[in-house]
């Protein structure tokens, strides 16, 4: 399962809303992304949530509360399509590890659906390559031991390596300079856990400044951050904001998505090639080109 960072959630803009992440390891099928930007105003009919993806969270995903006996909070996708935290039913829960002794638990993928199970404990430990192993139902999983999840990053030749990393709910979960910025995806499911992943950089939307592969991109939680940059044109219809190339963000008007190019607000440069400059939520001086 690929895991890229994702900039949790959005931003909004007047009006609109945001989003994204990319994708990942074969057992599973997981994905990771920087999380759509909307814009103030929130017209699309829900009250944005800190990270500007649908309403306000449910439940507490670092401290656990807010959800019944058997439940998780865990960041997921909504009924409207955006982001936000809901309780989920499942066997177990991947960082309390919490099944039965000689056993571990992670997603297992059954056909086209993915869920959590408890499975016999792998032997990969944290950074180390790893690969998937079949059930005798059928079913798929990772070789990582208990806690870890196999994610696979791209390498500088253009390959790419599949290595174990640490789920979690907070950066105190991880080991430094690591921090909880990793979100995965899978096939079959609305769950979106984190692992532990490159601690990501600040910089300026506007000016961005980021490494090479890197663009700046709107993360309501951390602020403006460097992540692995998109190609995505603007107007074109995109999932998470890092899909967009660098100066753009995905932004959500209505019932889609699309890249948009991030101007000066309320006035200044750099201004729009096209269309009106509407201001980020949370993101003083920064705007989205909106037709």
């Amino acid at each position: 399962m690929r895991a890229n960072v994702i900039l949790l959630s959005g931003v909004l803009v007047a009006g609109l809303m945001a989003g994204g992440c990319r994708n990942g390891h074969g057992g599973s099928g997981s994905d990771a992304g920087v999380a759509d930007a909307g814009i103030q105003g929130g017209g699309d009919g829900g009250t944005p949530g800190p990270d500007g993806g649908g309403t306000a969270p449910a439940c507490d995903v670092a401290g656990q509360r807010g959800c019944d006996a058997g439940e998780i909070c865990l960041r997921g996708v909504l009924e409207d399509g955006g982001q936000g935290n809901r309780c989920f039913p499942g066997e177990c829960d991947p960082v309390a590890q919490d099944c039965p002794a000689g056993s571990r638990c992670t997603y297992v993928r059954q056909g086209s659906a993915t869920s959590r199970r408890c499975v016999p404990e792998g032997t990969v430990a944290e950074g180390g390559a790893c690969s998937s192993t079949a059930t005798p139902e059928g079913g798929f999983y990772d070789t990582c031991k208990a806690g870890l999840s196999c994610t696979d990053h791209p390498e500088p030749d253009g390959g790419i390596a599949f290595t174990c990393e640490k789920f979690c709910r907070t950066g105190e979960q991880c080991t430094a300079p690591k921090d909880c910025t990793e979100v995965l995806r899978f096939v079959g499911s609305d769950e979106l856990p984190r692992v532990c992943g490159e601690a990501v950089s600040a910089c300026d939307l506007l000016a961005q400044g980021c490494a090479s592969q890197l663009g700046c991109y709107p993360s309501p939680g951390s602020g403006p951050v460097c992540v692995a940059a998109g190609t995505v044109e603007d107007g074109a219809a995109c999932t998470y904001s890092n899909d967009c190339r660098p100066g753009s963000a995905c932004v959500k008007n209505g019932a889609g998505r699309a890249c948009r190019e991030l101007c000066r607000s309320p006035t200044g440069e750099p201004g729009c090639t096209a269309g009106r400059c509407e201001p980020l939520q949370d993101f003083a001086g920064v705007g989205a080109c909106v037709p």
